[in-house]
């Protein structure tokens, strides 16, 4: 019996070798736009009141759970081979929304640690990057705030490092910029932010030129405007690499790639060795999609149609990237 045991326990921990080994040779990176994480308590200076139990979609507790379930199962999913390591998130409240998701739904088995920010944007919600300890150890990071006409989101970056013999050190940094509405002001806030971007990568590239850069989340714009092209050109934008799907988002029967990942060059070929791209994708996981009876063809499933409750995952479709040794 005793034999039986170690060769048992053998067995585990060369499973566990192979697994940290399978690991340690891809990096698998997420971005999703949850669509309006909301937790059901009023945030005092925020306008969150619609998404209160009293409120004008009746956001209860157990809407509240269902939505993070969902969250966890499109994170779950997203790889049928191993957990995704690191995942943007946009338009989660606070740190409860967060708790809850990463210790209470099906996430809590795979140990996820969180960064967000906790900006001044008016509805209350912002970034956060969830990261699996094991694999990526953040050593550094910052919110990125910037004055705009109406208060926004900020940007987190974070520095850290993954893999070992040799390590590779990754900042990234999660985003959502400021909506088209408004005109030449909206427009002119989305630039300072975008600004704020590449001074942030600009001062990283000054101390390390083959700096390993991830820019990642929603743009709030397609990868061909002139703001991103002109502002990010010497990144690779891998909407260009998604395939044939029509994009992430759709708004009125027209799809378009708002939900983006931007690499530097040497994600693309490292002079040093390590982590290099290997793939990427919009999620259409059939779960995420459903019939469009008003414009046709297939639609992301909403939590909310208008303020009717769905009871579906988000308005976007995820995005996932994967770094290979």
């Amino acid at each position: 019996m005793g034999g039986f045991l170690f060769f048992m326990g053998l067995v585990c921990c060369l499973f566990q070798a192979s697994l940290f080994t399978l690991h340690a040779q891809m990096l698998t990176v997420m971005t999703y736009n949850c669509e309006n994480a909301f937790d059901t308590i009023h945030d005092e200076g925020k306008r969150d009141e619609e998404f209160l139990p009293e409120g004008m979609r009746h956001w209860t507790r157990h809407r509240m759970f269902d939505k993070l379930k969902n969250i966890g199962k499109v994170i779950v999913a997203a790889d049928s081979l191993r957990p995704v390591d690191l995942i943007g998130l946009e338009e989660v409240e606070n740190d409860t929304v967060l708790t809850y998701l990463t210790r209470r739904t099906a996430l809590s088995a795979l140990g996820y640690k969180y960064l967000m920010t906790h900006s001044s944007d008016q509805r209350g919600i912002d970034v956060a990057l969830l990261y699996n300890p094991l694999l990526f150890r953040p050593i550094y990071h910052d919110c990125i705030h910037v004055e705009t006409s109406r208060p926004t989101r900020d940007v987190l970056h974070v520095c850290g490092v993954t893999g070992r013999n040799p390590v590779d050190t990754l900042d990234v940094y999660v985003v959502h910029l400021p909506s088209k509405l408004g005109g030449a002001t909206g427009e002119q806030n989305r630039r300072k932010v975008v600004d704020a971007i590449t001074v942030s990568t600009d001062s990283v590239f000054a101390v390390r030129p083959a700096a390993k850069i991830l820019i990642m989340g929603d743009f709030n714009d397609g990868p061909t405007s002139e703001l991103l092209k002109t502002s990010f050109g010497h990144f690779k934008n891998l909407a260009m690499e998604y395939g044939n799907v029509h994009g992430s988002y759709k708004y009125q029967g027209d799809w378009d790639t708002i939900d983006q990942i931007l690499i530097s060059e040497e994600l693309i070929h490292p002079k040093g060795g390590g982590l290099k791209f290997h793939e990427a994708k919009v999620l259409t996981l059939p779960f995420l999609l459903e019939t469009d009876e008003t414009y046709g063809g297939r639609k992301p499933s909403r939590t909310y149609e208008g303020y009717n409750y769905h009871g579906g995952f988000s308005d976007h479709l995820p995005v996932v990237l994967k770094l290979k040794k």
